[in-house]
């Protein structure tokens, strides 16, 4: 297929546009900084451009939909920024690929939507109102082109991804953070009793995850993008510990932000897609340490 990703050169988009070219795909970036491949078409354009997102979605016949503001601190330093380019650039793709007669339309959404329920979540499980301007713009998101189905017929796949980690990953997130820590032999923060977490996944998986979603079995339905179990702050330094033998931690007072989590139920995306994440938490950590150590020679 001729697919086009927007956000193709970031963290997880890169990956999954090395997904798309293995499986001999046609792939064309849609993205303010240049792509890492050099065997992919480039549109360097921003979203909030309509001319360029039309242009853009010429001849394409599937979007993966990554680009957006998806820092939640910039989120809260930029709540216009982030509002504009979540919700208003992705109504601009929407109007493309109506007009271009694109034929499947793939909305990276996240596990944020749930807000602060504990226990386990499922996509059928109730959204609330939102408690950061993020998760309001993903929640929006996937509003405007469940809507934008309704009007045009214009077939969606929304999947919530649980958090990443992985290769070029951002630094402040808080994997990238403790294994950087941990290298430079300072000591880890843990804030709280270290019982919340989540359900963390390798974002090899989530690539794959993207790739199996370009089904028609997939469309018009919401997927969960998620770790195959709940890992704990402590459960995650315990790992870390076994591979850092001196690693020490400082526990903090817990932050009003903190919750305890969810586990996310990815039963459906196994039923219908046929997909389930096969890197283990503590295999995924010490490639993404030889991957920093690498970095840093």
């Amino acid at each position: 297929m001729n697919i086009l990703v927007t956000g193709g050169s970031g963290f997880i988009g890169s990956h999954l546009v090395d997904k798309l070219v293995q499986k001999g795909h046609d792939v064309r970036v849609f993205d303010m900084q240049k792509p890492l491949r050099e065997d992919v078409e480039w549109f360097k354009g921003n979203l909030l451009e309509e001319k360029q997102v039309l242009e853009a979605c010429k001849d394409i016949e599937s979007i993966c939909h990554l680009a957006g503001v998806t820092d939640v601190n910039i989120a809260m330093s930029h709540p216009s920024l982030c509002v504009e380019v979540n919700e208003i650039g992705t109504l601009n793709l929407l109007k493309a690929a109506t007009a271009r007669e694109v034929d499947h339309f793939v909305l990276a959404s996240t596990t944020w939507v749930y807000g602060r329920i504990e226990g386990k979540v499922d996509e059928n499980t109730p959204i609330q109102p939102p408690d950061h301007i993020y998760t309001k713009t993903k929640i929006g998101q996937e509003h405007l082109t469940v809507t934008w189905q309704k009007h045009t017929g214009l077939p969606y796949t929304i999947l919530r991804y649980d958090i990443p980690y992985g290769p070029r990953m951002r630094t402040n997130m808080a994997i990238a953070m403790f294994v950087r820590k941990a290298i430079r032999k300072e000591p880890i923060m843990v804030f709280g009793d270290g019982n919340q977490g989540r359900c963390f996944i390798h974002v090899e998986d989530l690539a794959e995850g993207n790739v199996s979603a370009l089904t028609a079995t997939a469309k018009n339905q919401v997927f969960n993008l998620a770790g195959v179990e709940f890992i704990t702050i402590n459960e995650l330094v315990k790992v870390l510990q076994r591979i850092f033998k001196e690693l020490r931690i400082e526990y903090m007072p817990s932050r009003p932000q903190d919750f305890k989590g969810a586990t996310v139920s990815i039963e459906k995306a196994k039923r219908l897609l046929n997909w389930e994440p096969k890197v283990p938490l503590q295999e995924g950590l010490k490639q993404y340490i030889e991957h920093v150590k690498t970095e840093h020679r």
